[in-house]
This record gives C-alpha cells, sequence and structure tokens, in this order.
C-alpha cells in the first residue's frame, strides 16, 4: 500500500515538474514588442511668391490745411473750437492757464517800461524848453546828461524783461502774451483739437484745420502694430479705399503723410492720411464715413521660402536641420519676409533642399 503511494506521488511530481518546463519555455519565446520610432515631418525648400498686405480703419475728414502748436509750453485752459465747427482766419481757438501770468507781467512789465518812456520824454521835452527859451549852454549841457540819463534808465528797464531797445516795446510785449493764445490762420473746418487741462509743448499738435470743400482720410493703425506697418510704408505709397457703407465700391488713393520718424508728420499724431486719386460722388463718400484701407506691405516673387515650422531659432541663431552623410546636421540661413506660412529663404539653401522639421 505504502509502495503503491509513494509511486502515485512520484508520478504527480514527475507531471508538474513537466508542466513547469513547458511554461517555461513557452515564456522564453515571447518577443517584446518594439516602441515605435517617432517620425519627424520634412519641408521641402520651394520657389514662389510673398505678399504682405495690412488693413485698417479709417474715416473721410476734411483735408488738412494746417496743424497748430503753441508757442510754449503750459496747460489748455479754455477751448473756443469744437471738432467740425467752421472758423474764419485769426479766431481764437484756445488759450493756455499760464496767459493770466503773463497778462499780470504784461501789465507790470508795461507800467515800468512806459514810466522809464515817460521820464525820457520828460526829460527831452525840458530840453527843447531850455533851447527854446535860450537858457544858458551850462543848463542846457546838464539837461542833455539828464536826457541821456532817462534813455539808459528805458534800456535798462527793456533789458531786464528780455526786450530788445531797438524794438517796438509795447509790440514785444503783446506778442508775448499771443504766445499763451492760439489763432487759426486759415479759414476751415477743425478736425482736431486739445480738451482743456491737457498739458502741452510747443510740440504738442494742439489743432488741425481742414478745408471744408476737400476731403482725405485718416486711418488708425492697431497700437500694437504701429511700429511694424509704418516702417514699411512711405509717403506716397498707393492704397485701395472701400467705404464700409458699401464694399462693392473701390477707390484708389495714395498715403499724403505719415507720422515721424516714417514721414514728414508729427510723432504726436499716430494717424494716416490718405487721399483718393478721384473725388467721388457726395451720395458715394461724405464727412464722417468710415472706410476700410488696404495697402500691400511687400511683394516678392520667385523668392526661396519654407514654412515656419521647419526653422529654428536658438540662441540668436537661425537655422534648419538636414539630413547629411553622419546623421542630421545644422544649416545656419538668413530669412526675410515672413507671414503666417510663408518665411522668405535669403540664403543657406537651395530649392528641392529638404530640411527636418520641429
Amino acid at each position: 500500500m505504502k509502495q503503491k503511494a509513494l509511486v502515485l506521488i512520484s508520478s504527480l511530481f514527475l507531471s508538474f515538474s513537466l508542466l513547469l518546463s513547458g511554461c517555461a519555455a513557452e515564456t522564453n519565446s515571447v518577443t517584446p514588442t518594439p516602441y515605435p520610432t517617432p517620425v519627424k515631418k520634412t519641408f521641402t525648400v520651394q520657389r514662389g511668391d510673398i505678399v504682405i498686405n495690412s488693413e485698417f480703419f479709417g474715416r473721410v475728414t476734411p483735408l488738412a490745411l494746417a496743424t497748430l502748436y503753441f508757442q510754449m509750453d503750459g496747460h489748455v485752459a479754455n477751448v473756443y473750437a469744437q471738432v467740425n465747427d467752421t472758423v474764419k482766419k485769426g479766431q481764437l481757438l484756445a488759450d493756455l492757464d499760464e496767459l493770466k501770468t503773463l497778462q499780470a507781467q504784461t501789465i507790470e512789465t508795461t507800467d515800468t517800461i512806459r514810466r522809464a518812456q515817460i521820464a525820457v520824454d520828460i526829460a527831452q521835452l525840458t530840453l527843447e524848453k531850455f533851447k527854446a527859451d535860450g537858457a544858458s549852454s551850462f543848463d542846457i549841457q546838464i539837461q542833455e546828461k539828464q536826457v541821456e540819463l532817462a534813455q539808459m534808465d528805458l534800456n535798462d528797464a527793456l533789458i531786464k524783461y528780455g526786450i530788445d531797445p531797438s524794438s517796438n516795446a509795447l509790440d514785444a510785449l503783446a506778442a508775448s502774451v499771443d504766445k499763451a493764445k492760439l489763432f487759426s490762420p486759415v479759414d476751415g473746418v477743425v478736425i482736431s483739437g486739445v480738451n482743456p487741462g491737457r498739458s502741452v509743448a510747443t510740440t504738442t499738435a494742439a489743432f488741425t484745420i481742414g478745408d471744408g470743400a476737400h476731403s482725405e482720410i485718416l486711418a488708425s493703425i492697431d497700437p500694437g502694430k504701429v511700429d511694424d506697418t509704418l516702417k514699411n510704408m512711405f509717403e506716397g505709397m498707393p492704397v485701395i479705399v472701400t467705404p464700409n457703407s458699401n464694399p462693392a465700391l473701390q477707390w484708389t488713393g495714395k498715403v499724403r503723410m505719415l507720422p515721424s520718424p516714417y514721414g514728414t508728420g508729427s510723432a504726436d499724431d499716430k494717424t494716416i492720411h490718405i487721399v483718393l486719386d478721384q473725388i467721388p460722388a457726395s451720395t458715394d463718400l461724405k464727412f464722417g464715413d468710415t472706410v476700410s484701407v488696404n495697402v500691400e506691405l511687400a511683394n516678392k516673387t520667385g523668392i526661396l521660402w519654407l514654412p515656419p515650422a521647419a526653422i529654428r531659432e536658438v540662441g540668436g541663431r537661425t537655422f534648419v536641420i538636414v539630413n547629411g552623410t553622419n546623421g542630421p546636421k545644422r544649416i545656419d540661413i538668413e530669412v526675410g519676409l515672413q507671414t503666417a506660412d510663408r518665411v522668405e529663404i535669403i540664403s543657406g539653401l537651395e530649392e528641392k533642399q529638404v530640411v527636418i522639421g520641429q
């Protein structure tokens, strides 16, 4: 009985061992699944065109005739003409807070100079009376010295207040007061003007006076794109103008003035002045209408280009990666015009050359 039990146990043990051996053999024969090797996109250098257009919005206004500036720094006190008001040549448009101080100083200066002038006149009249009455030569000589002293006192008073003794003193004083006033130099319509309380300098455009019979377009650019747009523009540049009220209409025009330093306009005024090549009918375009302005900033044909995804920039270097004999290698390149989908390749690559994307 014991012998049969031992034989049974031995048989079970042998069967279990064979089973384990088979499992092990099966496990060792399984090949692990490899990770996929990433494939990077490639791009081919192509030859084609790059056109850069910019669109901004404007408003039809009277053609600008004059831009006005105060002759001194200060703060605007009163404004006597508003935008779209019709004004006449010589009309007072605004004055400064400093005008009151200037007027008070002028009164004081005028009185001082007037006193000195009266003293000269009295001395001169006395001298003439001495001569007419046959006074002694001694008295006449003394009075001549009195005239000379009075004239010296007058000159000192003029110099003290910064007035040229050879000029008309009262005219010079009136001119100094007028520095705090702004007058229209022409008949026209107010296109733009300052508001009371604003601080102004002699370089601040305070008013713009326009021609009520002729129009131009004042266009504005997104503040974040001013420099990038204006650096590619020039005065005389052609544009296409479309009225927002009737997109089916289009007119050609030119850039009349750009703000400094890109053109002859004021650096304080960031608007673009545009004139149309032909005057539209008043029913098609009138003062106050809004328009869209399209300008072609750049146009290059037959140039080499790549999409932005093919180009890399690291540490101030611009380059691409290509497959070389010994593997990937870096090639420095020079780029030019750029749009959302094309970058001009100036040097470093040839047409149909293949580069590896990022």
